[in-house]
């Protein structure tokens, strides 16, 4: 029996395999003509999956009557209780959501340097719970006759946002970390088709499936919520993400033994800073001046296989203090090359961030049918993403692949970029016309006659940029993090909302009529320019990457396992020049 037999009941595997003799001509053939194809989602994933799905929807269906509740009176239509206006509501609501994306910054190290991720998520979930707890109890009529509704809302938005953000960056991690092996090998179908695993591409489908659930969770408390406000009160549009946030941390708990849980480790940051100080002093060192022409990253002068020439070797007393292998400087440069497509990704998130905020106080005016809040309409966005999920991940990206077609990172997160501008180009058109409208001019911006449903479009161009641009975001901070990073990366990734918040805090003031269109068609100018931007910098990734998969596989058969054929790393030689040119 081969020793690359496949893992008999792999768990959770897209297809039942059989065991497989990598022999004569089976394995000869080009590498670049296996079908590469994801694994299946891992039993002990799927606990996480509905965390996630319950979580999503009390944070989602929670947080949708906020701009209502804040903005409005309890005599306006649509109906609020603090009468605080627009622009206050605008602006509290980008202050709670900078503050979820900032927090999990801390929910992060935590994880990475002292208790793992499984306790992290415990431990902030009740601190979770806690926030939920505050803002139902401040919500009821006689907390709000009281004049508790204001300064409940406030404390309420800091620990929920300390709550979410401390498990936010932690829970996707967790999930892709079922995955227990992250190399690329080969397998026999049922068919007798010899298929490639691809790694990367497991992740992504799991991070496809990922941000369904959330999706999911999202519509459900995004439409049940709106109704309890309307027809019920608030304290039940809150009551309920409260009981339902009770079930996450129930499931969770449940599948505690089926998963593995990556322990804290040592402090990563303080082994990767004097990593970053002693790879610059080796690069300042005169003997060293040939080897910095020829040095691609800083970075490399860490490694004690530098590769460069003419390097000045480490002393005894710097092999005894360093803390790192050539394997960790690799992963950081890994990482900090991720890290750095995140710093544009905060213009694109100034436009979903409108979703929540501006879109609805848009659909607040226009005409609904009888019974419909305006704080429901933005679910159309989960929607489109719950449908369209689906068919990118099981038949729109594999198709592409049966194709040759490599629609790497870079090229689709910039496709996220140019859809994310167009949904404010047209949310621009939509309020003009508004603006235009008899029945406007003449209540003094209160109602209109044009249908709320003229906003779908904006709402869909919304969903298919994040299938681009977020999920790959996502997925790409996940493999391209050191394992004792995953999370710190993880969060990173989270910062362009937090930026995002705060850029959208700072134009809050000009969040009121008459300025709507401009705000828009300002949030889409921005965006479109740094789409353009953003892939004139980062497009050569997309080839570093595919460099970095085809030396792992042909890294792997030289070290005895994943492709089996001596031949196997020349072959892997070949479909590189053709993969890397498509890719150019």
């Amino acid at each position: 029996m081969s020793k690359f037999e496949d893992e008999k009941k792999l768990d959770g595997a897209i297809e039942v395999t059989t065991e497989v003799e990598y022999e004569n001509d089976k394995v000869r053939q080009d590498v670049s003509s296996y079908r590469r194809v994801a694994e299946g989602i891992p039993t002990a994933a799927w606990f996480i999956l509905v965390n996630e799905f319950c979580e999503r929807f009390a944070y989602y269906g929670g947080s949708v009557p906020f701009q209502n509740y804040v903005q409005n009176g309890p005599l306006d239509d649509p109906a609020g209780e603090l009468n605080r206006g627009q622009s206050v509501a605008t602006a509290l609501q980008n202050f709670f959501t900078f503050f979820c994306y900032f927090t999990p910054i801390i929910g992060a190290l935590v994880a990475d340097q002292y208790i793992g991720r499984y306790w992290t998520i415990i431990i902030f979930s009740i601190i979770y719970m806690l926030g939920w707890l505050i803002l139902t109890t401040t919500s009821v009529p006689t907390a709000l006759a009281s004049g508790a509704g204001f300064p409940g809302y406030i404390v309420a938005l800091i620990v929920i946002g300390f709550g979410t953000g401390g498990i936010k960056g932690i829970v996707a991690p967790l999930c892709a970390d079922q995955y227990r092996r992250t190399d690329n090998y080969i397998k026999e179908l049922k068919s007798g088709e010899i298929v490639m695993i691809d790694y990367d591409l497991s992740i992504q489908h799991l991070y496809n499936w990922f941000y369904w659930a959330i999706n999911v969770g999202s519509l459900l408390g995004g439409v049940i919520c709106p109704l309890l406000e309307l027809n019920v009160g608030f304290w039940a549009a809150f009551l309920l993400p409260t009981c339902v946030f009770l079930v996450a941390i129930m499931v969770f708990i449940a599948g505690s033994k089926t998963y593995y849980k990556p322990g804290a480790t040592d402090s990563v940051i303080v082994k990767a800073w004097n990593m970053v100080r002693f790879a610059n002093k080796q690069a300042k060192l005169p003997e060293n001046k040939e080897a910095r022409k020829s040095s691609k990253n800083v970075l490399d002068f860490a490694k004690r296989n530098t590769g460069l020439p003419a390097v000045s070797s480490w002393t005894p007393e710097e092999h005894a203090s360093a803390k790192w292998n050539d394997t960790f400087v690799d992963e950081l440069k890994q990482a900090v090359m991720a890290c750095k497509i995140f710093v544009p990704l905060s213009i694109y998130w100034v436009c979903y961030n409108q979703l929540s905020n501006n879109l609805l106080s848009q659909a607040g005016v226009m005409d609904r049918p009888a019974g419909l809040p305006n704080d429901i309409m933005n679910n159309f966005d989960p929607i489109a993403l719950i449908i369209f999920i689906p068919i990118t991940d099981g038949f729109f990206y594999p198709l592409l692949r049966k194709w040759n077609i490599n629609f790497a990172s870079q090229r689709r997160i910039t496709l996220g970029f140019f859809l994310g501008s167009l949904s404010m180009v047209y949310a621009a058109v939509v309020q003009y016309y508004i603006y235009k409208d008899d029945l406007f001019i003449s209540t003094g911006g209160k109602k209109s006659t044009l249908s709320v449903f003229l906003q779908i479009p904006c709402y869909f161009l919304i969903a298919f940029s994040e299938i681009f641009a977020s999920i790959t975001s996502m997925e790409y901070a996940y493999t391209h993090a050191p394992k004792s990073m995953k999370s710190l990366v993880s969060a990173v990734s989270l910062w362009p909302n937090c930026v995002a918040a705060l850029i959208s805090l700072a134009i809050s003031p000009s969040a009121k009529d008459p300025n709507m269109v401009w705000l828009y068609a300002g949030v889409a100018v921005g965006a479109f320019l740094f789409g353009i931007l953003y892939y004139w910098m980062f497009r050569h990734y997309d080839v570093i990457d595919e460099e970095f998969r085809l030396k792992r596989i042909a890294d792997q058969d030289a070290l005895g396992y994943g492709l089996c054929e001596k031949n196997v790393p020349i072959i892997v030689a070949e479909a590189e020049a053709e993969a890397l040119e498509k890719l150019r």
